[in-house]
């Protein structure tokens, strides 16, 4: 009976028009994917293979967006994003299945053979969710963003509203920790002793902190406003400028050939990132702590 339902789920999923921009957006990525994935299937390899997920995660990023503000939720549209994008990951396998069976020995074939439809369920069932987790992480950013849900209601005369304190207790954490550090680093402290220690340290904790607090900056920025507060931070030019600095110094260090574009463009995210975190703690100071009646402005 089981297969039965799952066969009639199939047949109402791919004829419900609510989903048909999903499906048709996981079949989009399925070129790309192949294009992306396919030089490896040349070389013998064994049962498997490696498939390239920029193309699914953007598109669940884009399916997540679509459906953010529509009644299919962006769960169920992120599912049929993945079981349509799974093709190119059922084909890839597939193909490297076959380079195997053809270069490996007979007892390489026969653990081919038996293996290669549990790697197609557990390559499907991963982009499945892979395509998932995506759609519904854009949707939560999309609804955060949309301006309808924090702007203050014109009929609440209640006092202010407060964000959670720990999220700028984060933020403040950051901003103590990551000058020191960063300077520690930049001073050239000895290759050697307990301060090259202290240093290696530092940043094997500031690189982490530095993503939680990018997500506490969003978060804390993204919480519904009172109608005390005349207008909503600006939410993308907060968390933004970080991430738009990260790409443009990987592009400009990776186009220059330098040994590592991704050192670079770290510095400069988390540089960027204490800067905003400032502005942000100060503007979030003034309006909260600001006393009186007037309405101050944040962001």
């Amino acid at each position: 009976m089981r297969p039965i339902r799952a066969l009639h789920t199939l047949r109402d999923g791919v004829t419900d028009d609510a989903l048909r921009v999903a499906i048709l957006v996981g079949l989009a990525t399925i070129p790309v994917t192949l294009a992306l994935s396919w030089n490896p299937v040349t070389d013998d390899v064994v049962a498997g293979g490696s498939v390239s997920g920029a193309p699914l995660l953007l598109a669940g990023l884009l399916v997540g967006y679509y459906y953010s503000d529509r009644e299919t939720e962006s769960r169920r549209a992120g599912i049929w994003t993945g079981l349509a994008a799974s093709v190119a990951t059922v084909l890839v396998f597939v193909a490297n299945a076959i380079v195997t069976i053809g270069s490996e020995p007979s007892r390489w074939t026969a653990v081919t053979v038996i293996g290669t439809p549990f790697i197609l369920a557990l390559g499907a069932g991963f982009v499945v969710l892979f395509a998932t987790v995506a759609a519904q992480f854009a949707d939560w950013v999309t609804t955060r963003l949309r301006r309808a849900r924090r702007a203050p209601d014109a009929s609440d005369d209640g006092d202010s509203t407060v964000p959670d304190p720990k999220w700028w207790k984060i933020l403040a954490a950051y901003v103590l920790v990551a000058p020191p550090v960063v300077g520690s680093v930049l001073l050239e402290v000895p290759a050697g002793g307990l301060g090259f220690a202290l240093s290696l340290l530092g940043l094997l904790v500031l690189v982490p902190l530095s993503v939680v607090a990018l997500g506490a900056l969003f978060v804390d920025a993204t919480a519904p406003r009172s109608s005390k507060t005349e207008r909503v931070p600006n939410a993308l030019a907060y968390v933004g400028a970080p991430i738009g600095t990260y790409a443009l110094v990987y592009a400009v260090a990776t186009l220059r050939g330098s040994g590592h574009p991704d050192g670079y463009a770290i510095y400069a995210f988390i540089g960027v990132l204490w800067i905003a975190a400032v502005v942000y703690l100060r503007n979030r100071h003034r309006y909260f702590d600001g006393g009186g009646s007037a309405v101050r402005q944040l962001g």
